[in-house]
Parts: C-alpha cells; sequence; structure tokens
C-alpha cells in the first residue's frame, strides 16, 4: 500500500523535498532530523520509483499541488522496488520544466561504477547514508538540503535581475 508523509516546520515558509525511501527506518531517522534541525524544510515522502514519478507528473493521490506541491530538491535512493532509483533520475532529466530540479542521490553504496552511473544520469550530488550518520549527522544533510534550495534560488533570481 502506498503511503506519504509529510513533516514541516513553519509549512507555508518551507522548502519542499521529495524523498524517494523505501526504507522506514531511514525514513524515521530523517523525520527526526528535520524535528531537530532549525531550517525549515517540508519532506513528502513516498517509498518507490512508481510513486515517486507520480508525485512529479501530479497524478492520482498526487494531483492537488496545494498538498503535494513540486518539490525544490528530490533526496533519492537508488536502490528501489519496482522502478530504481536510475529511472527517475533518467525520467526527471528527460522532462522540461523539472529536468533543472536539484536531485540529491542518498546511497549506501560506495560502487564507483553505480555512482558513475548515477552521475551520467544527472545526480546533483551524492549523500553516503553511512556519512549521514556520522559526519554532520542527518541535520548537517538537512542544512545541506536547505542551503542547496536557497543557493538555486538565488541563482534565478540573479538571472532574472539581469536580464
Amino acid at each position: 500500500m502506498a503511503w506519504l508523509n509529510v513533516f514541516a516546520k513553519e509549512r507555508s515558509l518551507s522548502q519542499t523535498v521529495l524523498v524517494v525511501e523505501d526504507n522506514p527506518d531511514d525514513v524515521e531517522l530523517l523525520q527526526l532530523a528535520a524535528a531537530a534541525a532549525p531550517e525549515a524544510v517540508s519532506f513528502h515522502i513516498v517509498q518507490d520509483g512508481e510513486q515517486a514519478l507520480a508525485y512529479l507528473k501530479g497524478e492520482g493521490q498526487y494531483a492537488d499541488r496545494h498538498s503535494h506541491p513540486l518539490p525544490d530538491l528530490v533526496l533519492l535512493d537508488l536502490s528501489l522496488p519496482g522502478i530504481d532509483g536510475f529511472a527517475v533520475l533518467t525520467w526527471i532529466r528527460q522532462h522540461p520544466g523539472i529536468n533543472a530540479l536539484k536531485v540529491f542521490v542518498w546511497t549506501d553504496s560506495g560502487d564507483p561504477i553505480t555512482l558513475d552511473r548515477a552521475i551520467k544520469a544527472g545526480a546533483t550530488r551524492f549523500v553516503p547514508k553511512s556519512v549521514s550518520f556520522v559526519r554532520g549527522g542527518l541535520a548537517g544533510l538537512i542544512r545541506g538540503i536547505s542551503q542547496a534550495i536557497i543557493g538555486s534560488a538565488e541563482k534565478g533570481i540573479a538571472a532574472v535581475n539581469s536580464a
């Protein structure tokens, strides 16, 4: 059965992150870190690639963009049941309007071939799960997500102002 969690601080001011993760333990740790973080980030959680694509397309239960806004960033696990993270990443990069979306690959794989494949598919950044739990912790991950979103918004504003 499909599940979706939304958790945020000051939701009206928050940045939206779509988290595509099938491991409930990883999701729970992320939720705990978000609850303690000072950054206002709204996480929308889906558990597989099919749900991620439905969310991004605004289909089915995700059709209401007020409840399920387009994300500012996707935190994507590569190893998913059904449609995997590589297929989701490829789909994002092939669709105008969302192809510039920041995609952080959140993985426990240190395999260079896997990482190279994700780079070629268009990953913005890698976040090793094991490092998330050690260096900087998940609070550092939340801070990095917030800074990445703010940085891309500032670049967009600068581009508009210079035009």
